[in-house]
């Protein structure tokens, strides 16, 4: 059995005999023993069970928590603090410590994909070493967006419940050393650093979102013409069985392709992150030989545009293209 294996016992044992004092005191010790041996997860474990065992010893508790947060801000690797120096300078201690610690290392080889295209990936990656390509594919033909150094983040766009799907493939352009966040972090984040997500996002607003990358190489992303329409389109979410989830909603149609369709409607952030994705039914009316014809399609959320003062925009792709649609539009 080894040493904190041990202590916990004892502590289990103060406990049973209503020591609480000395249990209180043997948990801040064996805290501060596994913040500096570096295991953050045991520390705040135990961290954890100190605040249910004593939730009146303010001074230990306080103090621990000072204490792994000094450990951690120990711990965080020089070279890519320096790397990263433009971000953390923007953070508090509290916030670069929940960062990093969220942060797992990945490593590829020259040539590796890192994503491919169309990939339900909902990661943030920081290129700690070497250099990596973003590549759009149009008609066949790669197209090189971007090359990534040191200091770039990249997948933003999915990390931030923008897209559902990967818009651009990434592959290694030399071997490469990344730091990616999962973006489930992100409720963890609102509890423990609730300004950190907004902070993240500034920053990756400075070099660009996929959009602006495509504008400065002179590509239209839209595969299909689209024209602007009007109208209500009513939506009904479908669970993973295409059956009915929760109440039907309207929203306001924008635009429409044959391929997809989009409305306006005002949520949530909360709900926005969770339909992102979504199967959905929509139903609506366009104009057919001079009269009003309603059509009901299957699709997914795609992207859902979050615009500062005016309700979202939610992006649909259906599952079938729309004969009626393409009359429409003359194509």
């Amino acid at each position: 059995m080894d040493s904190v294996s041990q202590q916990e016992q004892l502590i289990d044992k103060y406990i049973s005999e209503g020591s609480k004092d000395e249990a209180v005191k043997a948990l801040f010790n064996l805290i501060n023993e596994c913040a500096k041996k570096r295991d953050f997860a045991k520390a705040e474990a135990l961290r954890d069970r100190l605040m249910e065992v004593a939730p009146m010893a303010l001074h230990e508790i306080t103090q621990s928590a000072d204490i792994i947060d000094r450990e951690k801000s120990n711990s965080i690797d020089t070279a890519h603090h320096e790397t990263w120096v433009g971000l953390y300078s923007t953070l508090s201690a509290e916030e670069t410590n929940d960062l990093y610690f969220s942060m797992n290392v990945k490593t590829y080889n020259e040539g590796d994909v890192i994503f491919p295209l169309g990939e339900k990936d909902n990661s943030l990656y920081f290129v700690d070493q070497g250099e990596a390509k973003m590549i759009y594919v149009k008609d066949s033909e790669e197209l090189v967006l971007k090359i990534l150094k040191p200091g770039d983040i990249v997948g933003e766009d999915t990390f931030f419940y923008t897209t559902a799907y990967r818009t651009f493939s990434l592959k290694a352009r030399s071997d490469i050393k990344l730091r990616m966040v999962g973006r489930e972090i992100l409720s963890k984040w609102i509890e423990t650093s609730p300004d950190l997500e907004n902070k993240v996002r500034v920053y990756c607003t400075k070099s660009g979102d996929i959009n602006s990358l495509l504008e400065k190489k002179g590509v239209d992303r839209r595969l299909n013409k689209r024209i602007k329409i009007t109208g209500k389109c009513g939506v009904q979410l479908l669970n993973s069985a295409g059956s009915p989830m929760g109440k039907p909603f309207l929203g306001l149609l924008t635009d429409i392709s044959e391929q997809g369709l989009a409305f306006s409607f005002k949520l949530s952030s909360e709900i926005a992150h969770k339909i992102l994705g979504a199967k959905l039914q929509v139903r609506f009316k366009i104009p057919v030989e001079g009269l009003s014809k309603e059509i009901e399609q299957h699709g997914i959320i795609g992207g859902i545009g979050y615009p500062v003062l005016a309700d979202h925009t939610i992006h649909v792709r259906f599952d079938q293209p729309v004969l009626d649609i393409k009359k429409l539009l003359g194509v």
